[in-house]
Protein backbone atom coordinates (compact mmCIF):
# COMPACT_ATOMS: atom_id res chain seq x y z
CA UNK A 1 0.00 0.00 0.00
CA UNK A 2 0.93 3.61 -0.85
CA UNK A 3 -1.58 5.72 0.96
CA UNK A 4 0.42 8.60 3.03
CA UNK A 5 1.25 11.48 2.14
CA UNK A 6 5.69 12.54 1.31
CA UNK A 7 6.51 14.73 4.55
CA UNK A 8 9.41 16.34 3.12
CA UNK A 9 10.29 16.86 7.32
CA UNK A 10 10.25 13.01 7.94
CA UNK A 11 13.18 10.53 7.61
CA UNK A 12 13.48 6.77 7.39
CA UNK A 13 16.71 5.48 8.95
CA UNK A 14 17.00 2.00 7.56
CA UNK A 15 19.47 0.24 10.11
CA UNK A 16 20.12 1.19 13.91
CA UNK A 17 24.13 0.32 14.16
CA UNK A 18 27.28 2.49 14.65
CA UNK A 19 25.91 4.83 11.06
CA UNK A 20 22.25 4.53 11.96
CA UNK A 21 22.60 5.32 15.39
CA UNK A 22 24.44 8.79 14.50
CA UNK A 23 21.61 9.52 11.77
CA UNK A 24 19.27 9.31 13.71
CA UNK A 25 20.52 11.44 16.36
CA UNK A 26 21.88 13.98 14.09
CA UNK A 27 18.68 14.54 12.04
CA UNK A 28 16.68 14.80 15.77
CA UNK A 29 19.19 17.71 16.47
CA UNK A 30 18.31 19.54 13.08
CA UNK A 31 14.86 19.18 14.11
CA UNK A 32 13.58 16.48 11.21
CA UNK A 33 10.86 13.70 12.42
CA UNK A 34 12.83 10.19 12.28
CA UNK A 35 11.87 6.40 12.08
CA UNK A 36 14.34 4.49 12.54
CA UNK A 37 14.33 0.36 11.60
CA UNK A 38 16.14 -2.21 12.15
CA UNK A 39 15.60 -6.33 11.82
CA UNK A 40 16.90 -6.89 15.63
CA UNK A 41 13.86 -6.61 17.98
CA UNK A 42 16.20 -5.92 21.23
CA UNK A 43 17.62 -2.95 19.68
CA UNK A 44 14.65 -1.43 18.63
CA UNK A 45 13.30 -2.27 22.17
CA UNK A 46 16.47 -0.54 23.76
CA UNK A 47 15.93 2.52 21.40
CA UNK A 48 12.23 2.52 22.54
CA UNK A 49 12.84 2.56 25.73
CA UNK A 50 15.53 4.69 26.02
CA UNK A 51 15.98 6.95 23.08
CA UNK A 52 19.59 7.79 21.57
CA UNK A 53 22.15 9.15 24.22
CA UNK A 54 25.09 10.93 21.57
CA UNK A 55 28.27 12.14 23.07
CA UNK A 56 31.35 13.10 21.42
CA UNK A 57 30.98 16.10 18.64
CA UNK A 58 27.01 16.14 18.67
CA UNK A 59 26.20 16.10 22.53
CA UNK A 60 22.72 15.12 23.78
CA UNK A 61 19.50 12.66 24.29
CA UNK A 62 17.37 12.17 21.20
CA UNK A 63 13.78 10.39 20.63
CA UNK A 64 12.79 8.98 17.62
CA UNK A 65 9.64 9.29 16.60
CA UNK A 66 9.43 5.77 15.73
CA UNK A 67 11.78 2.58 16.23
CA UNK A 68 9.83 -0.32 14.77
CA UNK A 69 10.64 -3.99 13.37
CA UNK A 70 8.30 -3.36 10.32
CA UNK A 71 10.06 -1.84 7.65
CA UNK A 72 7.07 -0.82 5.84
CA UNK A 73 5.97 1.92 9.01
CA UNK A 74 9.45 3.13 8.82
CA UNK A 75 8.98 4.32 5.15
CA UNK A 76 5.86 5.23 4.28
CA UNK A 77 5.33 9.33 4.25
CA UNK A 78 9.30 9.51 4.85
CA UNK A 79 10.42 11.77 1.67
CA UNK A 80 14.57 10.66 2.63
CA UNK A 81 15.03 6.73 3.23
CA UNK A 82 18.52 6.62 4.50
CA UNK A 83 19.92 3.03 4.03
CA UNK A 84 22.65 3.10 6.68
CA UNK A 85 23.18 -1.10 6.55
CA UNK A 86 26.44 -2.93 5.40
CA UNK A 87 26.24 -2.73 1.71
CA UNK A 88 26.21 -6.38 1.80
CA UNK A 89 22.57 -6.15 2.52
CA UNK A 90 21.59 -3.62 0.07
CA UNK A 91 20.02 -6.00 -2.42
CA UNK A 92 17.95 -8.02 0.21
CA UNK A 93 16.75 -4.26 2.16
CA UNK A 94 15.98 -3.04 -1.71
CA UNK A 95 13.80 -5.89 -1.80
CA UNK A 96 12.09 -5.53 0.95
CA UNK A 97 11.08 -2.02 0.93
CA UNK A 98 10.74 -1.94 -3.52
CA UNK A 99 6.39 -2.89 -2.75
CA UNK A 100 6.24 0.70 -0.75
CA UNK A 101 7.71 3.03 -2.57
CA UNK A 102 6.72 6.09 -4.20
CA UNK A 103 8.10 8.04 -7.09
CA UNK A 104 8.76 11.11 -4.58
CA UNK A 105 10.81 9.29 -2.50
CA UNK A 106 14.59 9.49 -1.96
CA UNK A 107 16.49 6.05 -1.34
CA UNK A 108 20.05 7.20 0.25
CA UNK A 109 22.81 4.73 0.11
CA UNK A 110 24.96 5.77 3.39
CA UNK A 111 27.28 4.23 1.41
CA UNK A 112 26.51 2.57 -1.70
CA UNK A 113 30.41 1.34 -1.47
CA UNK A 114 30.84 0.54 -4.95
CA UNK A 115 28.30 0.03 -7.64
CA UNK A 116 25.42 0.01 -4.95
CA UNK A 117 23.26 2.40 -6.74
CA UNK A 118 23.46 0.08 -9.76
CA UNK A 119 22.33 -2.94 -7.75
CA UNK A 120 19.67 -1.37 -5.60
CA UNK A 121 18.24 0.79 -8.59
CA UNK A 122 17.90 -2.42 -10.60
CA UNK A 123 16.41 -4.29 -7.67
CA UNK A 124 13.90 -1.66 -6.94
CA UNK A 125 12.94 -2.08 -10.75
CA UNK A 126 11.97 -6.00 -10.73
CA UNK A 127 9.97 -5.64 -7.89
CA UNK A 128 8.44 -2.14 -7.68
CA UNK A 129 6.27 -1.82 -11.06
CA UNK A 130 5.52 1.51 -12.48
CA UNK A 131 7.00 3.43 -9.18
CA UNK A 132 10.55 5.03 -9.95
CA UNK A 133 12.00 6.72 -6.43
CA UNK A 134 15.55 8.63 -7.17
CA UNK A 135 18.49 6.88 -5.67
CA UNK A 136 21.48 8.62 -4.14
CA UNK A 137 24.56 7.11 -3.72
CA UNK A 138 26.84 8.52 -0.99
CA UNK A 139 30.81 8.00 -1.20
CA UNK A 140 31.17 7.20 2.73
CA UNK A 141 29.35 7.40 5.76
CA UNK A 142 29.11 10.90 7.09
CA UNK A 143 30.18 10.16 10.72
CA UNK A 144 32.80 8.55 12.25
CA UNK A 145 30.51 6.69 14.84
CA UNK A 146 30.56 3.78 17.52
CA UNK A 147 27.90 2.30 19.25
CA UNK A 148 28.63 1.12 22.58
CA UNK A 149 25.38 -0.23 23.22
CA UNK A 150 22.26 -0.28 21.67
CA UNK A 151 20.79 3.76 22.08
CA UNK A 152 24.44 5.27 22.97
CA UNK A 153 26.27 6.47 20.40
CA UNK A 154 29.53 8.48 20.17
CA UNK A 155 29.94 10.65 17.44
CA UNK A 156 33.53 10.90 16.70
CA UNK A 157 33.72 13.57 13.71
CA UNK A 158 31.53 14.45 11.29
CA UNK A 159 33.34 14.51 7.78
CA UNK A 160 33.57 17.86 5.90
CA UNK A 161 32.78 16.92 2.74
CA UNK A 162 30.54 13.93 1.42
CA UNK A 163 30.14 13.67 -2.34
CA UNK A 164 26.73 12.40 -3.66
CA UNK A 165 25.15 11.53 -6.74
CA UNK A 166 21.84 10.49 -7.91
CA UNK A 167 21.62 7.31 -10.37
CA UNK A 168 21.45 8.82 -13.33
CA UNK A 169 23.30 11.90 -12.50
CA UNK A 170 20.33 13.63 -14.60
CA UNK A 171 18.21 13.54 -11.62
CA UNK A 172 20.75 15.30 -9.21
CA UNK A 173 19.42 18.69 -9.38
CA UNK A 174 16.01 17.33 -8.11
CA UNK A 175 16.85 14.55 -5.67
CA UNK A 176 20.13 16.46 -3.86
CA UNK A 177 18.80 19.34 -2.25
CA UNK A 178 16.39 17.30 -0.03
CA UNK A 179 20.24 15.92 1.26
CA UNK A 180 22.10 18.92 1.50
CA UNK A 181 19.38 20.50 3.86
CA UNK A 182 20.32 18.01 6.35
CA UNK A 183 23.68 18.45 5.83
CA UNK A 184 25.64 20.87 3.46
CA UNK A 185 28.30 18.27 4.13
CA UNK A 186 26.98 16.50 1.20
CA UNK A 187 28.23 18.08 -1.96
CA UNK A 188 26.96 17.08 -5.82
CA UNK A 189 29.16 14.94 -7.56
CA UNK A 190 29.25 13.95 -11.22
CA UNK A 191 27.79 10.58 -10.93
CA UNK A 192 27.43 7.40 -9.22
CA UNK A 193 31.12 6.91 -11.06
CA UNK A 194 32.56 9.11 -9.17
CA UNK A 195 31.00 7.87 -5.84
CA UNK A 196 31.88 3.76 -6.56
CA UNK A 197 35.73 4.53 -7.60
CA UNK A 198 35.89 6.72 -4.66
CA UNK A 199 35.44 3.66 -2.34
CA UNK A 200 38.06 4.71 0.37
CA UNK A 201 37.28 2.02 3.20
CA UNK A 202 37.51 -0.59 0.35
CA UNK A 203 41.34 -0.03 0.60
CA UNK A 204 40.98 1.01 4.01
CA UNK A 205 39.33 -1.34 5.86
CA UNK A 206 40.34 -5.08 4.85
CA UNK A 207 44.08 -4.76 4.30
CA UNK A 208 45.09 -3.56 7.54
CA UNK A 209 42.98 -5.69 8.74
CA UNK A 210 44.36 -9.03 6.84
CA UNK A 211 48.11 -7.66 7.62
CA UNK A 212 47.48 -7.76 11.14
CA UNK A 213 45.44 -10.88 11.79
CA UNK A 214 47.90 -11.95 14.12
CA UNK A 215 47.12 -9.19 16.15
CA UNK A 216 43.28 -8.97 15.15
CA UNK A 217 42.91 -12.94 16.25
CA UNK A 218 45.03 -12.82 19.78
CA UNK A 219 42.38 -12.17 22.33
CA UNK A 220 45.26 -10.60 24.96
CA UNK A 221 45.88 -7.78 22.45
CA UNK A 222 44.09 -4.41 21.64
CA UNK A 223 45.18 -2.38 19.05
CA UNK A 224 44.17 0.52 16.83
CA UNK A 225 42.95 -0.31 13.34
CA UNK A 226 44.65 2.76 11.68
CA UNK A 227 47.07 4.19 14.79
CA UNK A 228 48.73 0.77 14.82
CA UNK A 229 47.71 -1.11 12.18
CA UNK A 230 48.80 0.86 9.44
CA UNK A 231 52.90 0.82 9.68
CA UNK A 232 55.28 2.20 7.49
CA UNK A 233 55.06 -1.12 4.82
CA UNK A 234 51.17 -1.48 5.28
CA UNK A 235 50.87 2.37 4.17
CA UNK A 236 53.31 1.45 1.50
CA UNK A 237 50.77 -1.77 0.09
CA UNK A 238 47.63 0.31 0.61
CA UNK A 239 49.05 3.17 -1.80
CA UNK A 240 49.80 0.37 -4.48
CA UNK A 241 45.43 -0.79 -4.05
CA UNK A 242 45.20 2.67 -4.11
CA UNK A 243 47.41 3.27 -7.66
CA UNK A 244 45.09 0.81 -9.18
CA UNK A 245 41.75 1.68 -8.10
CA UNK A 246 42.28 5.29 -9.43
CA UNK A 247 44.03 3.69 -12.84
CA UNK A 248 40.27 1.73 -12.98
CA UNK A 249 38.68 4.89 -12.83
CA UNK A 250 40.69 6.35 -15.18
CA UNK A 251 40.08 4.02 -17.64
CA UNK A 252 36.03 4.60 -17.56
CA UNK A 253 36.84 8.41 -17.47
CA UNK A 254 36.70 9.08 -14.01
CA UNK A 255 39.43 11.52 -11.88
CA UNK A 256 39.53 9.48 -8.91
CA UNK A 257 40.82 11.30 -5.95
CA UNK A 258 44.09 9.72 -4.23
CA UNK A 259 43.98 8.20 -0.34
CA UNK A 260 46.01 10.82 0.71
CA UNK A 261 44.41 13.99 -0.79
CA UNK A 262 40.70 12.45 0.58
CA UNK A 263 42.24 12.56 4.18
CA UNK A 264 43.45 15.86 3.89
CA UNK A 265 40.04 17.17 2.01
CA UNK A 266 37.98 15.00 4.50
CA UNK A 267 39.79 15.37 7.77
CA UNK A 268 42.30 18.23 7.14
CA UNK A 269 44.95 15.47 7.91
CA UNK A 270 48.95 16.45 6.38
CA UNK A 271 52.35 14.50 6.47
CA UNK A 272 55.22 13.52 3.69
CA UNK A 273 53.82 10.07 3.29
CA UNK A 274 49.98 8.60 3.77
CA UNK A 275 51.90 7.03 6.79
CA UNK A 276 52.30 9.87 8.53
CA UNK A 277 49.29 11.67 7.53
CA UNK A 278 46.86 8.56 8.65
CA UNK A 279 49.05 8.78 11.61
CA UNK A 280 48.00 12.84 12.12
CA UNK A 281 44.31 12.11 11.34
CA UNK A 282 42.79 12.99 15.16
CA UNK A 283 39.38 11.11 13.96
CA UNK A 284 41.02 7.86 13.77
CA UNK A 285 43.38 8.00 17.45
CA UNK A 286 40.75 6.00 19.45
CA UNK A 287 39.08 3.39 16.20
CA UNK A 288 40.40 0.03 18.07
CA UNK A 289 40.40 -2.38 15.60
CA UNK A 290 37.94 -5.60 15.39
CA UNK A 291 39.02 -8.94 17.03
CA UNK A 292 37.72 -10.91 14.66
CA UNK A 293 37.50 -11.41 10.67
CA UNK A 294 33.69 -11.92 10.64
CA UNK A 295 33.24 -8.01 11.08
CA UNK A 296 31.74 -5.71 8.06
CA UNK A 297 35.86 -4.68 7.05
CA UNK A 298 36.15 -8.16 5.27
CA UNK A 299 32.15 -9.23 4.55
CA UNK A 300 31.23 -5.75 3.72
CA UNK A 301 34.21 -4.20 2.15
CA UNK A 302 35.77 -7.01 0.25
CA UNK A 303 32.32 -8.13 -2.00
CA UNK A 304 30.84 -4.76 -2.27
CA UNK A 305 34.49 -2.67 -2.54
CA UNK A 306 37.02 -4.76 -4.01
CA UNK A 307 35.61 -7.24 -6.03
CA UNK A 308 33.92 -4.74 -8.02
CA UNK A 309 36.62 -2.76 -8.57
CA UNK A 310 38.15 -5.60 -9.91
CA UNK A 311 35.44 -6.60 -12.09
CA UNK A 312 35.80 -2.74 -13.38
CA UNK A 313 39.20 -3.13 -14.14
CA UNK A 314 39.20 -6.57 -15.62
CA UNK A 315 36.37 -5.54 -18.28
CA UNK A 316 38.68 -2.19 -19.03
CA UNK A 317 42.11 -4.23 -19.56
CA UNK A 318 43.09 -2.64 -16.49
CA UNK A 319 45.39 -5.21 -14.01
CA UNK A 320 44.53 -5.48 -9.94
CA UNK A 321 47.18 -7.64 -8.82
CA UNK A 322 47.48 -5.99 -5.36
CA UNK A 323 43.67 -5.47 -5.20
CA UNK A 324 43.61 -9.37 -6.25
CA UNK A 325 45.88 -10.18 -3.48
CA UNK A 326 43.92 -8.93 -0.55
CA UNK A 327 40.78 -10.25 -2.00
CA UNK A 328 42.48 -13.89 -2.52
CA UNK A 329 44.09 -13.48 1.01
CA UNK A 330 40.33 -13.04 2.59
CA UNK A 331 38.98 -15.70 0.47
CA UNK A 332 41.41 -18.10 1.58
CA UNK A 333 41.03 -17.12 5.10
CA UNK A 334 37.63 -17.02 5.70
CA UNK A 335 36.66 -20.10 3.30
CA UNK A 336 34.42 -17.89 1.10
CA UNK A 337 34.96 -16.89 -2.59
CA UNK A 338 33.87 -13.44 -2.10
CA UNK A 339 34.46 -13.00 -6.02
CA UNK A 340 31.70 -15.23 -6.69
CA UNK A 341 29.38 -13.61 -3.99
CA UNK A 342 29.95 -10.31 -4.98
CA UNK A 343 29.14 -7.23 -7.18
CA UNK A 344 30.19 -7.28 -10.53
CA UNK A 345 29.87 -6.46 -13.79
CA UNK A 346 27.65 -9.05 -14.86
CA UNK A 347 25.62 -8.63 -11.60
CA UNK A 348 25.24 -5.03 -11.75
CA UNK A 349 23.75 -5.31 -15.40
CA UNK A 350 26.70 -3.19 -16.63
CA UNK A 351 28.35 -5.79 -18.98
CA UNK A 352 26.43 -5.35 -22.45
CA UNK A 353 27.38 -1.61 -21.91
CA UNK A 354 30.80 -0.39 -23.48
CA UNK A 355 33.37 1.01 -21.45
CA UNK A 356 33.45 3.92 -23.10
CA UNK A 357 29.70 4.70 -22.86
CA UNK A 358 29.16 4.01 -19.34
CA UNK A 359 29.56 7.64 -18.26
CA UNK A 360 26.84 8.26 -20.64
CA UNK A 361 24.48 5.83 -19.24
CA UNK A 362 24.89 6.93 -15.49
CA UNK A 363 23.98 10.20 -16.76
CA UNK A 364 20.71 9.27 -18.68
CA UNK A 365 20.01 5.75 -17.50
CA UNK A 366 17.46 3.56 -18.77
CA UNK A 367 16.53 5.52 -21.57
CA UNK A 368 19.89 5.99 -22.96
CA UNK A 369 20.31 1.73 -22.25
CA UNK A 370 17.57 1.78 -24.42
CA UNK A 371 19.11 3.61 -27.04
CA UNK A 372 22.31 1.24 -26.75
CA UNK A 373 20.61 -1.78 -26.84
CA UNK A 374 18.37 -0.87 -30.28
CA UNK A 375 21.45 0.56 -32.14
CA UNK A 376 23.15 -2.89 -31.45
CA UNK A 377 19.90 -4.81 -32.67
CA UNK A 378 20.31 -3.08 -35.90
CA UNK A 379 23.90 -3.76 -36.49
CA UNK A 380 22.81 -6.99 -35.99
CA UNK A 381 20.76 -6.70 -38.67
Amino acid sequence: MRSKEIDANCIAILGAGNGGHAFAAYAKSKGYKVKIWNRSISVIDAIKKNGITSSGVLEGHFNTDLATPSIQKAIEESKLIMLVTTADAHKEIAVQIAPYLTNDQVVVLNPGRTGGAFEVSNTIKQHNGPFKPQVIEAQSLLFVSRCTKPSHVTIAGIKRRVPVSAFPSFYNEEAIPALKEVSSNFCETESVLNTSFDNIGAIFHPAPLLLNVARCEDPYVKYRHYIDGVSPSVACFLEKMDNERVAVAGAYGVHAISLKKWLNLVYGSTGENLFEIVQNTKEYQNVIAPSNLDVRYIFEDIPTGLVPISSFGEAAGVPTPHIDMIINLATSMCNKDYKSHGRTIESMELDKIPSYLLKEYVTLGDEFYIEIMNQESVLEE
